[in-house]
Formats: structure tokens, C-alpha cells, sequence
């Protein structure tokens, strides 16, 4: 077993398919494939299974990766000693965002993850929560962002902040809703633009829909954010979205919003992280990066509509 083997595996693991991780490495997929094979036969256990959409970990897969993981970063730390070089962490740490959180807070957690571990890499996945609730439990990420999550078995989640959501519109339709708020129950009448189940935000609004007994009038469902926006503003219907995900829309005058009551429909975003992590400590430690970053944009202003939630 060499630490060539170890890097191509934990590569593989964590992109998902050999495809990926050939691109990723500059590595021809049949040299990868042998590696892997290699390695198995090394251990005589199978690490990852393969099927039709890539690989995915098997139980000694699971064990394995974190200490695959440990051994590298262990051999980046021999080396920088070696070289009278010393570092802090070395290795990578994948945190998992959604779109829209993910553009308000890439930038400030960045920063404060170069300024910690300089000689570190943060691998950054995106997608819908449903999305990566798996990749958490798949190893493919160790912290996440989730929107509206419920309990899952095996993630810690941690409630972060609540965001308000709003019913976004075309400019030119504001005046067509009335003036001021309005009422949940009247959102009955309007056509809507929303993403699909299992999208969070649409299995928030149906379950605030269903606690009233109301029967919304989706007339299209997009899955995308800017798509669904775009429609907007084409006219097809309006959408339902947190303050923050439209707000810069808002300023460009490309959209307007009208606040939406009885009752209001809050988000609310935790962190999760698996609780089986390679380094519980540095998987805790950008946790709390992720958080002072968060902390940091709401204290600004820059996350419009959102108020920290103390963790119970």
C-alpha cells in the first residue's frame, strides 16, 4: 500500500465516480481503476461498489476513508517537517451549500478557512439539501448547510438561522396583490412558480399549505433558482422565496417582493455533520467557521431578512 493509492482512492470516494476523479487528478481512468483494484487486493475487502452512476462506499469503505484520510494528512505533516516547514492542517475538509446560501457565504468562510489553515483546501459541493443529507452520510462531504432539514439518523444538525419568505413578482405585477402583505391563504389565487418535492423550500410551503388546508396553483415547476426567477420575470407566475434569494433581484429593480403573513413562512438553515467523521475536531472546528461566517453576514447586513438561532 503506498500513499499514491490512498489519495486515489479517497479521491474516488469523494467525487463519486472514477470519471470525476480521473478528471479531477489528470489521471487516465484505466490507471485509477488498477490502483483501486490494487488497493483492495492489498486489504481483501471491497471498498466502493459500482453501479450504473458512478461508485458508492461499501460498509469497510466507510471505515476506511477517514483513516485513509488520516494517514495522508499524517504523510503532508511528515514532509513539512522535513522540511523545516512545519504547518497546522494540511489536508482538505468538503463542506456541501446550497446555491443561494452558497453565494452570500463562500467569500467570508473562505477567508477565515485560508487565514486558519494556509496550506489547506476547501472542497465545496453544491445542491439541494436532500442532495447533501446523502452526500454527508455518503463521506462525500463533512459539513453542510441544510435547509429545513428533518432529524436524520447518523447527522448531528444544528439550527443556525431563520429566514423570512416572501412572495417574488414582476415589478410591474406588484400593484396587482394590493398594497401591504399578503395573507398566506390568499396565495390560493395566485399562479406559482416553485421548485419541485423534494426541494426544501417546496416542502416547507406545502406543509404550511397543508397545516391550512390550502390547495396552492403551481403552474410550473423549475428546478433552479435562476430558471425559476427568469420565468418570473417573464410573467408565468410568481414565487415563493427567502428575502435573501432575491434580494439582489430586488435592488436590480428585476424583481419585487411583498411579504407574505398569517402566518409568515420562516426557513430555517442548521449545520450538519456526520457524527462517524474522520477528525471529529476539525470537522467541529469548520463548523464553527462556517457559523462566525454566517454570524458575521447577518451582524453586516448581508443576509437580508435572517436572525441568528441560538444552538438548544
Amino acid at each position: 500500500m503506498d500513499i499514491r493509492e490512498l489519495r486515489y482512492f479517497v479521491q474516488i470516494a469523494r467525487s463519486g465516480s472514477v470519471s470525476a476523479a480521473a478528471h479531477h487528478l489528470n489521471v487516465a481512468q484505466p490507471a485509477l481503476s488498477r490502483q483501486l483494484r490494487k488497493l483492495e487486493d492489498e486489504l481483501g475487502v471491497t471498498l466502493l461498489d459500482r453501479h450504473g452512476k458512478g461508485v458508492a462506499l461499501t460498509e469497510a469503505g466507510s471505515r476506511f476513508l477517514p483513516q485513509a484520510e488520516a494517514l495522508i494528512d499524517q504523510f503532508r505533516q511528515v514532509m513539512a517537517s522535513v522540511r523545516d516547514d512545519p504547518v497546522g492542517f494540511a489536508g482538505s475538509l468538503a463542506l456541501g451549500t446550497a446555491p443561494t446560501s452558497g453565494l452570500l457565504i463562500l467569500p467570508e468562510v473562505y477567508r477565515r478557512f485560508r487565514a486558519m489553515w494556509p496550506e489547506a483546501t476547501l472542497v465545496v459541493r453544491e445542491g439541494i439539501s436532500t442532495f447533501l443529507e446523502e452526500w454527508l452520510l455518503e463521506h462525500r462531504i463533512d459539513v453542510s448547510l441544510l435547509h429545513n432539514p428533518t432529524p436524520i439518523e447518523g447527522i448531528t444538525l444544528t439550527p443556525l438561522l431563520r429566514e423570512r419568505m416572501v412572495l417574488a413578482v414582476r415589478p410591474e405585477d406588484l400593484d396587482r396583490h394590493g398594497p401591504g402583505a399578503i395573507a398566506f391563504r390568499d396565495l390560493r389565487a395566485v399562479p406559482l412558480v416553485l421548485a419541485s418535492l423534494p426541494h426544501s423550500n417546496r416542502r416547507l410551503i406545502e406543509r404550511v399549505a397543508l397545516s391550512h388546508s390550502i390547495a396552492l396553483n403551481v403552474v410550473m415547476e423549475v428546478n433552479s433558482i435562476p430558471l425559476i426567477k427568469a420565468m418570473v420575470q417573464e410573467g408565468v407566475g410568481a414565487t415563493i422565496q427567502t428575502y435573501a434569494g432575491v434580494s439582489r433581484d430586488v435592488a436590480r429593480g428585476e424583481l419585487a417582493v411583498i411579504e407574505i403573513e398569517a402566518p409568515q413562512v420562516l426557513s430555517y438553515i442548521s449545520t450538519g455533520i456526520r457524527r462517524d467523521g474522520a477528525d471529529p475536531g476539525m470537522v467541529r472546528t469548520l463548523e464553527g467557521v462556517l457559523r462566525a461566517s454566517v454570524a458575521e453576514l447577518v451582524a453586516r447586513g448581508d443576509w437580508p431578512g435572517a436572525t441568528l438561532v441560538e444552538p438548544g
